[in-house]
């Protein structure tokens, strides 16, 4: 490794303190001010959450537009925040689709080697009716685009099928991925105090959003959630 490249390592390792959870995924960057984050403060904790795939920074004091530029800024992550003055009670959890393909059997890691997930929506027209609408199809498995890592490309599960099988082949197979997507050892659950900031990469991982009934700046879906890989 060059002098340069050790030097490049040091300054980013001196920018932000990174604790991983001791799980699969998640970690949490320490005594941080988001706010003032400059460009090179910004590369290094985007560095952290390609790595961790989930990050918890505590103690922000962050308004409207402050996540709002943050949004912006993290392109394919997704993030959840709760202002000072909020209420506790809020579970994020999240697993790892990384792990999730990682823990395929090599039979089962060959045949969806090759297989295709179409998404289905629903739109309601202003009579109430409902119609089925037909949306993206994309492979079961992906190759995320920053890290290069195989993951299994789930989407969402409700109204969701396999390209080319028979809808009880689909969804049986969906169903046995799923579950061993959601096992505990994949996955992360944090329960949210005032002043925290959960950011996560949408792309290799799911997440579900428990909440009792109470005002916040932004929130996430309360089902299991990913984005599909294009």
């Amino acid at each position: 490794m060059s002098l340069r490249s050790n030097v490049a390592r040091s300054a980013e390792s001196s920018l932000i303190q990174v604790i991983p959870t001791g799980k699969t995924l998640g970690a949490e960057v320490c005594n941080v001010d988001l706010g003032s984050f400059d460009d090179w403060a910004f590369a290094s904790f985007m560095r952290a959450l390609l790595k961790h795939q989930v990050l918890l920074v505590r103690g922000q004091r962050l308004g409207e537009r402050d996540i709002a530029a943050f949004s912006r800024r993290f392109g394919h992550a997704d993030l959840f925040y709760t202002s000072p003055g909020g209420l506790l009670g809020d579970r994020l959890s999240f697993c790892s689709l990384y792990a999730a393909y990682d823990a395929l059997s090599p039979a089962l890691r060959s045949r969806v080697a090759h297989l295709k997930v179409r998404h289905l929506a629903t739109d309601t027209a202003d009579d109430g009716r409902r119609t089925v609408i037909a949306g993206p199809v994309h492979p079961l498995v992906g190759n995320h685009i920053d890290t290069g890592r195989s993951m299994l490309a789930l989407g969402q599960r409700r109204h969701s099928y396999v390209v080319g099988l028979e809808q009880d082949e689909s969804d049986a197979l969906l169903d046995d991925l799923w579950q061993l997507a959601e096992r505990p050892e994949f996955s992360w659950t944090h329960t949210c105090r005032p002043g925290d900031l959960v950011v996560w990469d949408t792309r290799c991982t799911i997440h579900r959003h428990e909440s009792p009934d109470m005002p916040r700046l932004l929130h996430s879906p309360p089902l299991w959630n990913t984005m599909p890989s294009a």
